[in-house]
């Protein structure tokens, strides 16, 4: 948990919108600010998880995620998968259009120690999960985002389809 931990501590942020920010006028606009700063854009369903709700209808304040803490908590080893499992690792993980078009030295400095430890982290998950669940087959997708499933999309499909026709 110590290692998830460190990465947060230093993975680059996107610098917060103003709240004159044009893309915070609608869920639709920060939509497409998601777009052009990632190269895919998140449901608006996910991002009215992540944001409030101005009274005029557009993105009000990020809130306040207590997942992370709980799911590190409740950490369980699940090694006993009895049915084929496909598991997919974004390695390394593509951090956004924002960050490669990046001229700031911090931004760069924070890119190049939060993809060196989330590598290691990552296939260090990877491996274990191979060698731990016979049934499991594990893919890496380069230079993929968290949200692999948005921003490798054909890659996912082809995975499931390929996993679902050795099933009977």
């Amino acid at each position: 948990m110590k290692e998830l931990q460190d990465i947060r501590n230093i993975a680059p942020k996107a610098p917060p919108p103003s709240e004159s920010d044009p893309s915070l006028a609608s869920f639709a606009a920060l939509q497409q600010a998601c777009l052009r700063a990632l190269g895919f854009t998140y449901l608006e369903e996910e991002l009215r998880q992540q944001y409030t709700r101005t009274p005029e209808g557009g993105v009000g304040k990020e809130r306040d995620f207590p997942g992370s803490a709980t799911m590190l908590e409740g950490m369980k080893k699940y090694t006993n998968i009895p049915v084929p499992a496909l598991v997919i690792f974004a390695i390394p993980h593509r951090l956004g259009e924002w960050v490669d078009d990046s001229t700031d030295p911090k931004v760069r400095e924070a890119v190049k120690a939060y993809s060196a430890a989330d590598l290691v982290l990552t296939t260090r998950q990877a491996k274990a999960l191979e060698d731990g669940v016979p049934t499991a087959h594990v893919v890496r997708l380069r230079d993929a985002d968290h949200y692999v499933y948005l921003s490798n999309e054909a890659d996912v499909l082809r995975e499931m389809k390929s996993l679902l026709s050795t099933l009977r």
